[in-house]
């Protein structure tokens, strides 16, 4: 399956579908608040890298952002983004994680992962981050 846009980007960043993948419900709960309080409409969660295989498997139009724990059960935060990889090229993955030594970054890049959150999650370094990284793709993209 493939991402349907011809343009991998929407034109504004509010239209941006956004996947939020977070087995600490809490957590899941603080991210999808701090998304609606920002006025981004299009939030789906899930709380597994299984349910989010599941979820991305049976949609015809995937999400342009998917904000992913890193350690989850069974399908982990780099699992995922390997699955997603291998769908299309054009979904932002950014990695949301307590892992905050430069061998974890190094390794998320080396996995190309898009962007990278350290939590606590914070409105501001939720939407820096989603901010810096679609206009760094788009630049890259053009």
């Amino acid at each position: 399956m493939s991402h349907p846009r011809n343009q991998p980007y929407p034109a504004h960043l509010l239209d941006f579908s956004i996947l939020v993948v977070e087995d600490c419900a809490t957590t899941n709960k603080i991210i999808h608040k701090l998304l609606l309080a920002d006025s981004f409409s299009n939030i789906s969660s899930v709380s597994s890298g299984e349910e989010a295989i599941e979820l991305l498997n049976g949609m015809e139009i995937l999400p342009d952002i998917i904000l992913s724990d890193w350690s989850m059960g069974n399908v982990d935060g780099l699992q995922l983004l390997e699955f997603v990889r291998n769908m299309t090229p054009h979904c932002i993955f950014i990695m949301v994680t307590v892992q905050d030594c430069p061998e974890a970054i190094m390794l998320a890049k080396a996995h190309h992962v898009d962007g990278y959150i350290v939590k606590p999650v914070t409105r501001r370094k939720l939407i820096d981050e989603i901010e810096l990284t679609v206009s760094r793709l788009s630049i890259e993209h053009d």
